[in-house]
């Protein structure tokens, strides 16, 4: 299945190694893991013009996304969109 992480960007689930709060102050993921892998990984920032609520890391890119956490997690777990029907 996929994941639907804004801006028209789907990732494979089992591509995902993880997603974590970047708002989450306890953690600091952006700090301590985030910039410090700008070079290692390819960025893709989804975010637009807000600072982003959510990294999704797979093997070799860093995926920085306005949705929350929680709702990808949920869209993960429920596999968002595959009873989906699209009309034109």
């Amino acid at each position: 299945m996929y994941l639907h992480l804004g801006a028209d960007c789907v990732v494979k689930n089992s591509d995902i190694v993880g997603i974590f709060s970047l708002l989450d102050k306890k953690a600091n993921i952006y700090e301590e893991f985030v910039r410090p892998n700008l070079g290692k990984y390819k960025v893709v920032d989804l975010s637009g013009d807000i600072f982003p609520s959510s990294c999704i890391v797979t093997k070799d890119t860093l995926y920085l996304s306005g949705i929350s956490p929680g709702t990808l997690k949920r869209r993960k777990e429920e596999d968002f969109g595959l009873n989906a029907v699209y009309k034109r």
